[in-house]
Order: structure tokens, then sequence, then C-alpha cells
């Protein structure tokens, strides 16, 4: 149709090629680089004006989609389906036994004529997402591990602990497994081997999986900022609002909110701490001569424990369901790393064209089978972990 044109004969009349042969592949792949990568619409333009490719577009797609540097420039991150809650998360327990710890700060601490910086330090609850928060002075081992002794003569000792990989949490674990072993007395050592802390880290660069103590961080920093503003106290008194908010946010609603005034009152940490919120006033208390006798304590022990029963069965009804809801509306397709593949290291301070390109050594599989982060092979021989959010497969799958 082009023949009195005034075209070039190639253009006019071009050598017409199929798209699966290896040669139209590798002119393809050719023309492509001496375009300096360009998309499909110029690397195909550029070939029409000699050949005619069939099916020339998805010939070219398929080529370019191989390009080793245009998918350094251009993959996705890797991503596996989401996983389910953990049994921790739940599991009925005793408030604290399954806890995560963190940092918060720093705050600005009077002293004197001058000033100092403090820090929170968090705990809250797994299961029923109560908070406990602790002034430290700094981030030292030390003074985090007296914070931790304070955390446990209040709220007992704590079956599991979760951390990020902050170096203090690392030393404070060595330090509370030497504390066990100093520990002589066959009592408290059979107690303490029963019940003994286990210690738990998460991968680095991976803050989403501490997720259910991040939130906590965030609540009690919004609480702050609204309450302290620029105003300058000293620690007694930074003492004072930090139990005062973390009064606020023990007793935040942890269901939905009635409009109606007959439905049962919103369920809190609290009610798992106190049996009511914190910021709600006393049950009256009964004079000296009306207190209840024997049989009367002991029935009155078991209504306590039915009520708390009943706490626990609405936080199954109501809570948990609520977690349920809480997914991906859009399943996300697995990436199906495995050792040996080749990824792009995301680092985010640096563009993309500087990321280091990796091998996976192991992939670390979560509660569903699933890869949830790698053990990489750096290019310089070193080693380290990183979440699969982080990595950029590189290696085309079948």
């Amino acid at each position: 149709r082009l023949q009195h044109s005034d075209n070039s004969e190639n253009v006019k009349h071009p050598i017409v090629l199929t798209a699966d042969h290896p040669f139209t592949t590798l002119l393809i792949a050719g023309e492509h680089r001496r375009l300096l990568h360009a998309g499909v619409r110029d690397t195909l333009g550029r070939l029409r004006e000699s050949y005619w490719i069939i099916r020339g577009r998805q010939a070219v797609k398929k080529v370019i989609h191989k390009c080793f540097a245009c998918r350094k420039q251009s993959c996705l991150p890797a991503s596996e389906p989401m996983a389910p809650l953990p049994a921790d998360r739940v599991t009925r327990s005793d408030p604290f036994s399954i806890t995560g710890v963190d940092f918060a700060g720093p705050l600005i601490c009077r002293q004197g004529k001058g000033s100092s910086k403090c820090y929170i330090a968090l705990f809250t609850c797994a299961v029923t997402r109560a908070v406990h928060l602790e002034l430290v002075s700094d981030l030292s081992s030390a003074t985090f591990l007296l914070a931790f002794k304070r955390f446990v003569a209040r709220r007992g000792i704590s079956t599991t602990v979760y951390s990020d990989n902050a170096l203090t949490f690392k030393r404070t674990s060595k330090d509370l497994e030497l504390i066990f072993r100093a520990i002589r007395s066959e009592e408290v050592q059979a107690y303490f081997s029963n019940h003994r802390i286990r210690w738990k880290f998460i991968v680095e660069r991976a803050a989403w999986w501490g997720g259910f103590w991040e939130r906590m961080v965030r609540s009690v920093k919004v609480s702050l900022r609204k309450v302290l503003g620029r105003s300058s106290l000293d620690f007694e008194e930074l003492t004072t609002v930090l139990a005062e908010v973390e009064a606020v946010i023990n007793s935040r609603p942890l269901t939905y909110v009635y409009a109606n005034a007959e439905k049962p009152e919103v369920l809190s940490p609290a009610h798992f701490l106190v049996g009511r919120k914190l910021r709600s006033l006393p049950p009256h208390r009964l004079p000296t001569e009306a207190l209840p006798a024997g049989d009367q304590l002991a029935r009155r022990w078991k209504y306590r424990t039915a009520v708390v029963d009943n706490f626990w069965r609405r936080w199954r009804r109501e809570y948990l369901l609520e977690l349920r809801s809480a997914h991906l509306v859009k399943p996300t397709a697995s990436s199906g790393l495995q050792a040996g593949d080749l990824v792009l290291l995301k680092e985010d301070r640096l563009p993309r064209h500087m990321w280091k390109t990796c091998r996976i050594e192991e992939t670390i599989q979560g509660r569903n089978g699933r890869a949830r982060a790698c053990k990489l092979i750096l290019p310089g021989g070193g080693r380290l972990r990183r979440p699969i959010q982080h990595l950029y497969p590189l290696e085309l799958k079948e």
C-alpha cells in the first residue's frame, strides 16, 4: 500500500520475519540496546523501517521484559499472600504474657537550668492490647533492664517478649540469661525454667513485623504531642503525664461503640487489667461491718471469675472477628523466591541504579510455609537478612 510513497525501498518492501525465530529475538535485542534500552514503541518503530515482524509488538514486549538492565529499573518487590495471625495474638492468655517492647522519644526533660533527653520504654500486650509505659533516662542496656524489672514487678513475668533488633534489646536479652543463671535457689530455678522468658527478634528493616507495638508507639506520641505541646517538664512531671497517657490508652475502646445506651459497655484493655475503665469511678466500697463472710466471698469470687470469662467471650466474639476483616481485598500473588535467585536489594537512601545485586542463600519461611525473609550473599561476600518486601527479583520464573 505504500508503493507510491517517497519512503525508501526497505520501508515499502520490508523483510518479513516470524516472531518466534532466534534471529528475530537477537535482532530485537540488538536494536533495543542500540536505542539505549528504549521502550516498546520506539524499538518497534525503528525495526519496521527495514523489517516486518509478525506479531511484532508482542515479540518486542517479550524481549524487553527479559532485558536485565531494564528489569533492574522496572522490577517490582517480592510479595507473598498474607499469613494468618500468630497463635500468640489470637489465644487467650494473661495480660502481658505475650509482650512487645520498643523505645519512643526522645522527650526534652527540664533539669535545673538546663535540659536533657529522656525516652519511653513501651510494653504492650499482644492479646489484650494494653500498654505499660516507663520513663527512662537513656537507651543503655542497664537502664532498660531496670525498666523491665519494674514492668515485671507490676504486670507479672512475660513468657514471650518481641522486639526489633536494637542493640539495647539484644544485650538485655543476654543479660537476662545471665540473671537466670545467677539465681542459685532450686525452687526459683524450677519456677524460671517453667516460666522462662523467650526473647524473639524480628528481621532487620521489617518494622511492620512489629506492627502491634509500633501502632501503640504512634498512639503514645500523638497523645504526648497534644498534651505537652511546647511545655518544659521535669522528670517527675513527665512520669506523671506518662502514667495518665497510659491510663487513657488502656481505656480506649477495642470494639464497636454503639449509639444505643442499652448495649453492653464497650470493651477496653483496662477491663482485662482491673475489670473496668481506668478513667471511670471505682465501685462503691462497702463499710467494714457489711463485709461478706467466707461463703459469700467464695460466691463473690465465682461471680468475678464469670465476669472475666464474659470479657474474654466478648473479646473472642467482637474483637477477633474484627481482626478477620483486616486483610487485603485483592489476593497477593507469590513471587516464588528460592535459594540461588538473583535479587536487587532496596536501599532507602540510594537511587535504584545504585542498589546492590545479591543472591539468595536461604529463605526464611513463615507460619504458612511461604518465604517472609531471606538470607542474602552480598557482592563482597558479606551476609545479611532482609524481608522479601526489600527484595526485587531479577530472574524470570517459567
